[in-house]
Order: structure tokens, then C-alpha cells, then sequence
């Protein structure tokens, strides 16, 4: 594993660059969100992976107008089968957003992801990524959200063992279905990866671009929030939830569905439940991972 100077550092430029725009909210109210979350993996038909685990804090930070910090700390273990070594692996998310200053109608969004893990290939890997979007709105009173649509862009870098990179382009829309008292809440998302990966042959990997697309269903009643959604297509060493997720493993990803439950209490607290299953090949054999996750949350 190597020195955390570069997250340290980047997260300094981060709020460094950001201080700025965040200076003239000094006199108006700290809105966060900050939550804790454990995960447990299992691997079906997997020769080499038995299960592991993950614990990640969460937080965020800002002016509920303009300006937004977060940041994720993680921690993940995986028990490997055949007295193959165990991976340990830390992950550190860090990003800036502006809403509305830059450009009207838009949110940008700047971080940096880190890895520090017992996986040679990308141990000292870093994700750096941006995304951009634009939001629309109702013209008339109460100016409610319609839909949205942007891309995001992440650019990934290992260079301890063999030097590669991994470009990510993910154009993006959410549209809200309905929303009204009586029924609740109803949007899609719906998001694109390519994922070029270079010099793949150096990997022995069979190819170098990958495509995928995932869509899912959330609503909203009350205290209540369900998600429900799927992927197709392929996948490799891709970025996922904002920057906040890398899977830097060296893997092909083919498809996966995942659930979500949660309800927020009227004091801030929220709870939620995760399920999701995807599949991904390891040599010729095929595994199923399954991944449930428990999270605890305040919003403040």
C-alpha cells in the first residue's frame, strides 16, 4: 500500500478552490447529511473469492443553495479461498459542487477518488472526474424539478505494476414521472457507460471498450423511498455513484439488478436497505456476486 499524500493534497486543492464561492455563506445555516454503512459481499461459483465485507462514512456539507462538499471514507475486505491472500482496501472520495453560480440551471461537480489496496495492479490508483448538468424546471409557480440530463466524465490512472488508464463517458437523464400528494413521487434514471480501457493487451484482457446501460425506477410516499433498477452490457474497472464507487479489481462485469428500501424519520434519521446481484466472469468461469447493504443516516 502507498503514502495517502495524494488524497490528502487533492482534498486540500479541493476546498482550497472552492473557498471562494462557500466565503460568502458564512452567515447562513450549515445544511449536511452524514451516514454509515455496512455492506456484506458474498461470491457464488467463484475459484478463487469466498465473501468480505465493507464499512464506509459518509458526509456532506454545504449552503442547502450554491455550494456543497462530500466526502467518503471506506474500508473493504475480501477472504479469498485455497490460501490465496486476503485483500484489504481503503477508498477515499472527494468532491465539489456548484449549483446555479457557474451557470444557470446547472450543477458541476469536481472530485477525486483513491485507492489504497493490497491489489498490486491498483494499488495507488486515483479517479479523477467531472460532471455536468442541467436542470429543468416548471415555468409557472411552484417551479418543480421536470427533468434533468448531463455527462460525467472520469479519468482513472495505475500505474504500479502496469501502467494503464481508464477513460469513463456517462451521459445521463432523470425525469419525473408524477409527483403529487395523493400518489407520491415517481422518477427514472437513466445512465450510459463506455469505458475504454488502454493498453488492455498488457492486462490480457480481451478487449479494450466496453458499453452498458442502466436504468432504474425511485419513488417517494411519505417517509418512504423505494429503487429498483438493472444494467446490461459490459463493464471494467468502472466508476459508479458519483465517483464514490470504483471497481478497480481486475474484472469483467455482465449485468446486475438491485433493489433499495428506505424510510426517513421526521426527525432526519433515515434507514435503508441494498440489495443488488451482478455478474461478472473470472477466467471462463462465471460468478454471481451478491451484495446487501445496511446504512444509518442523519440529515442536519
Amino acid at each position: 500500500m502507498k503514502k495517502l499524500t495524494l488524497p490528502l493534497s487533492a482534498a486540500l486543492f479541493l476546498i482550497s478552490a472552492a473557498v471562494p464561492s462557500f466565503a460568502g455563506t458564512q452567515n447562513k445555516k450549515i445544511h449536511g447529511y452524514g451516514a454509515l454503512y455496512g455492506t456484506y459481499l458474498n461470491y457464488n461459483n467463484s475459484k478463487y473469492k469466498k465473501d468480505g465485507y465493507s464499512t464506509t462514512g459518509y458526509l456532506s456539507l454545504g449552503d442547502g443553495i450554491h455550494n456543497s462538499f462530500q466526502i467518503g471514507v471506506e474500508y473493504t475486505h475480501i477472504n479469498y479461498k485455497h490460501n490465496y491472500p486476503d485483500l484489504d482496501q481503503e477508498d477515499f472520495t472527494f468532491t465539489y459542487s456548484n449549483t446555479n453560480q457557474l451557470l444557470k440551471n446547472h450543477t458541476f461537480t469536481f472530485g477525486l477518488h483513491y485507492i489504497n489496496s493490497d491489489d498490486d495492479l491498483t494499488d495507488g490508483g486515483y479517479t479523477l472526474f467531472f460532471d455536468g448538468t442541467y436542470f429543468k424546471y416548471s415555468p409557472v409557480y411552484p417551479y418543480s424539478f421536470k427533468w434533468n440530463a448531463g455527462i460525467g466524465l472520469y479519468y482513472s490512472r495505475y500505474t504500479n505494476v502496469t501502467d494503464f488508464n481508464v477513460y469513463q463517458v456517462n451521459p445521463h437523464t432523470t425525469v419525473k414521472l408524477f409527483s403529487d400528494y395523493r400518489r407520491g413521487a415517481l422518477y427514472t434514471d437513466i445512465t450510459g457507460y463506455y469505458i475504454h480501457v488502454t493498453d488492455s493487451d498488457k492486462l490480457y484482457m480481451d478487449k479494450s471498450n466496453y458499453y452498458s446501460l442502466d436504468v432504474d425506477l425511485r419513488y417517494y410516499y411519505g417517509g418512504y423511498d423505494f429503487k429498483i433498477g438493472g444494467w446490461v452490457g459490459q463493464q471494467a474497472f468502472a466508476v459508479k455513484n458519483g465517483g464514490f464507487v470504483v471497481y478497480n479489481l481486475k474484472e469483467k462485469y455482465k449485468g446486475g439488478a438491485y433493489a433499495e428500501i428506505g424510510y426517513t424519520f421526521k426527525n432526519g434519521f433515515r434507514v435503508s436497505l441494498n440489495l443488488s446481484v451482478n455478474r461478472f466472469s473470472e477466467g471462463d468461469n462465471n460468478v454471481v456476486q451478491s451484495v446487501g447493504t445496511l446504512s444509518l443516516g442523519y440529515r442536519f
